[in-house]
């Protein structure tokens, strides 16, 4: 046995196997004694099958196998005695054909191209600036919040005929261009506010109108808004864009909602626990909320663009040709070449970032254990199902059941695990690197998510 590995470019490398009789001899012969046990032959007793005849019939399936067994464990010995570091598996190579030849040679050689992963050089410190964007909490957005728990809690009715102020449920069709419903086209059931509507003509032709009642409207033409229309018919908003179709809408629900009055009545109603006697109060409550709740998307756009900056700055380099093989070797038919060279910006991005956490795992001691892993899990089902009641010993037991069961779906588990990583990356990312605050508008910063590059 003989294995030797030749460099083949900056990352690249060439493995030679070299397998002789001596390396496989033994274990040939053992596994043929083996099928001389079992081996049944009309003539013969069995077990007492002359070694010729067995060798003769199995001699070169066995020996295929054996060698293809010991070319797999000293390949494995060799990359793990060597701390070879490898990108994906070694792949039959390229540039020169196996010598393998079962039938008259007794000496093989086999030859593998492998990559080798890169050395990541990068130190997080706080000499690395990263923006940090605070989405400003506005009054007009205070008073978003306020109406919609003056909705919650307000009266609603059910009226028979349709008249301003009110939402409409109607299940919409997709017409054809005779005015019939178009099979395959867009049909689904939604709401929308009489008040969203831009077009007079449009307002009239719903008011007054009763359950079943129909309407013929061009969505784009009467909404004038893409989130509003691809939101109401269920579709994404590129499916509405270019949108011209006329739909029929029949009326299947109206709703009148009568706001409640701001009062200490609704403070107790949207704040069960806290005591609040004036509507300064109430808005600073709410405000506090909207800014807890927007941390979440600030720290998912921080850790999306400090990702990119890093690696960058990290200016990890990966043998893509060699990926691209690997890749395509794995994807067990479902992807092309061509497929590849399209997603190869994201396949290569995915790939950095893994190399770049892997070691920034390792520095900074970063792991996340079961245990975790479940109190994440009890946190979530104390506070959606539980009311926080972590005190009661036979809720307590349930929920550790509910656990158990969650545990076992592993693609959630592996979900969970993936968020916890996240969070610690975070953590480390804020502890680490210089943030730079800066306040923004929420129309700003959907904006500046949605330019955000996908990885």
């Amino acid at each position: 046995m003989n294995i030797t590995k030749e460099s083949t470019g900056d990352l690249t490398a060439l493995i030679t196997v070299e397998i002789n009789e001596n390396d496989y001899a033994e274990k040939v012969k053992s596994a043929l004694n083996e099928y001389r046990k079992k081996a049944s032959i009309p003539g013969f007793r069995v077990g007492k099958v002359p070694f010729g005849i067995v060798n003769k019939m199995y001699g070169k399936g066995v020996l295929g196998e054996e060698v293809n067994k010991i070319l797999s464990e000293k390949l494995n010995s060799y990359i793990t005695d060597n701390k070879l570091a490898l990108l994906g598996n070694p792949l039959p190579s390229l540039t020169k054909e196996d010598k393998v030849d079962l039938e008259n040679e007794k000496d093989f050689t086999f030859y593998f191209d492998i990559a080798l992963a890169p050395e990541v050089e990068l130190e997080l410190n706080d000499k690395i600036k990263a923006n940090y964007l605070d989405i400003e909490i506005s009054d007009k957005m205070i008073d978003d919040y306020v109406l919609d728990i003056q909705n919650r809690f307000g009266e609603h009715s059910h009226p028979e005929v349709v008249a301003e102020g009110m939402e409409v449920e109607a299940e919409f069709k997709q017409l054809d261009a005779d005015a019939n419903v178009l099979e395959g086209g867009i049909s689904h059931k939604g709401k929308f506010k009489i008040d969203d509507i831009k077009l007079k003509t449009a307002t009239s032709k719903f008011l007054g109108k009763a359950k079943g009642d129909k309407v013929v409207l061009d969505p784009m033409k009467v909404f004038k808004d893409n989130d509003k229309v691809a939101a109401m018919l269920a579709v994404a908003k590129e499916m509405i864009e270019d949108l011209k179709a006329d739909f029929e809408a029949e009326i299947v629900e109206i709703h009148l909602t009568i706001p409640a009055e701001i009062n200490e009545d609704l403070y107790k109603k949207a704040y069960p626990t806290e005591e609040m006697k004036t509507v300064e109060e109430f808005r600073a409550k709410i405000k506090e909320d909207a800014s807890k709740q927007f941390v979440g998307e600030s720290d998912k756009l921080f850790l999306s663009e400090t990702v990119d900056m890093l690696i960058e700055k990290a200016n990890i380099q990966i043998p893509a040709d060699f990926m691209k093989r690997w890749v395509l070797a794995n994807s067990e038919g479902k992807l092309t070449a061509e497929q590849i060279d399209v997603e190869w910006v994201s396949y290569e991005h995915s790939l950095k970032w893994q190399l770049l956490q892997e070691k920034l795992f390792k520095e900074n001691e970063i792991k996340v254990e079961q245990p975790e892993v479940r109190e994440h899990i009890k946190g979530f089902i104390g506070g959606q199902y539980f009311g926080g009641q972590t005190e009661n010993e036979a809720l307590m037991s349930q929920m550790d059941g509910i656990v158990d069961t969650v545990m076992q779906n592993k693609e959630e588990v592996n979900k969970i695990y993936d968020q916890l990583y996240d969070k610690k990356m975070l953590d480390l990312f804020k502890e680490k690197l210089s943030l730079k605050n800066k306040s923004v508008s929420l129309e700003d910063f959907i904006t500046k998510a949605s330019q955000a590059p996908k990885a």
